[in-house]
């Protein structure tokens, strides 16, 4: 029996692909309006004829048997509905991007294999462009909350902002040995930061950036590009907190955008309007050949290891008293507020 083109084509569709989340939008929203793009296209397709049923019956005036073949119409659209449904279509994703934010998603489709959670362990690191405003600040923390302070930043340059990127990037690099347990000033630290970016596979540790740069700058407008691994995104949307503090003014999130994972960046993402089944198929062979050029396990030190067992191969007993920068347990509501009086008083009183 020939097989219908839309058949063929739903083999094919089987494997690592790369979206373009939108913002103010859900991600398990986005991945259903996705499903039910592919499976209106797939039903406007060429399916197969329904099966035929065999019948066999008694001739009344003969009394001879005969076999008799017709369409089984418990098998037609009519009776079975569409015979492409959205839960078809099987997407799963890594990194998952909260509502405000946008930018590059990576998610396996209708593939059973471990890839996806391989390149998971391999912590590649996350780009984020963020576009901070200083002078207002909300109880989200975001432009879409509730503003709960306003307050001046005339006082504010470009300097003083590239200045307090560079503190708080350092302040993170020194978590980052406090957390293995190893001081940098030992000859296992040395090895460790000879070997290259520490990225622990414990997805439970604190968020570790890696880079903090000042993009643009215009006032009351900047623009942050930030390297980071373990994070979420009331994680990104304190740096931008955090730097406001420092600068003695109030800032907010206008916008988060996931720009890169590692060797995949936003110019291989699809947006809603380009989904279809033959672009999903040619992204997904474009990821498979990246994939196969870059070994995004290569960069991590160490494999599949929990925080204690990575201090332990490293001969050292883990820090319990590791500092997390940003461990964000506090309900989104007017406590920004008091956490925001609160680091005032804690800068004025040093």
């Amino acid at each position: 029996m020939l097989r219908s083109s839309a058949e063929l084509l739903y083999d094919k569709l089987s494997g690592i692909a790369c979206l373009f989340k939108p913002a103010d939008m859900k991600t398990q929203h986005f991945f259903t309006i996705v499903q039910e793009r592919l499976a209106s296209v797939f039903n406007q397709m060429p399916y197969r004829a329904p099966m035929n049923r065999v019948d066999i019956i008694r001739d009344r005036q003969t009394g001879k048997e005969m076999v008799v073949s017709s369409i089984d119409l418990s098998d037609t659209v009519q009776a079975l509905g569409p015979r492409y449904q959205p839960e078809d279509f099987d997407i799963q994703s890594i990194f998952p991007l909260e509502p405000f934010s946008s930018g590059l998603q990576i998610v396996s489709i209708n593939d059973g294999s471990k890839r996806l959670d391989q390149i998971k362990d391999g912590q590649p690191l996350r780009c984020y462009h963020i576009q901070g405003k200083l002078g207002e600040s909300t109880n989200t923390l975001d432009a879409n909350g509730v503003i709960v302070e306003k307050s001046t930043f005339k006082h504010v340059t470009r300097s003083k902002i590239e200045r307090v990127c560079a503190l708080i990037q350092s302040s993170f690099q020194a978590s980052m040995y406090k957390m293995s347990g190893i001081s940098p000033f030992t000859q296992a630290g040395f090895e460790l930061a000879k070997a290259g970016l520490w990225k622990p596979r414990d997805h439970t540790l604190p968020p570790i950036v890696y880079g903090l740069k000042l993009l643009n700058f215009k006032a009351p407008c900047f623009d942050i590009e930030m390297y980071v691994i373990n994070e979420h995104e009331i994680h990104l949307k304190e740096v931008i907190l955090d730097i406001g503090i420092r600068l003695r003014t109030s800032t907010l999130s206008e916008s988060i955008r996931r720009s890169s994972i590692g060797p995949f960046n936003i110019h291989h993402s699809l947006v809603i309007d380009e989904i279809t089944p033959e672009n999903l198929v040619n992204n997904i062979n474009t990821i498979e050949q990246i994939i196969e050029k870059s070994n995004l396990l290569d960069k991590t030190v160490l494999v599949n290891k929990t925080h204690r067992e990575e201090t332990k191969l490293l001969g050292k007993q883990p820090d319990e008293s590791s500092v997390d920068l940003y461990t964000t347990k506090r309900p989104i509501n007017q406590e920004s507020q008091v956490y925001r009086n609160m680091n005032k008083n804690n800068d004025i009183n040093k």
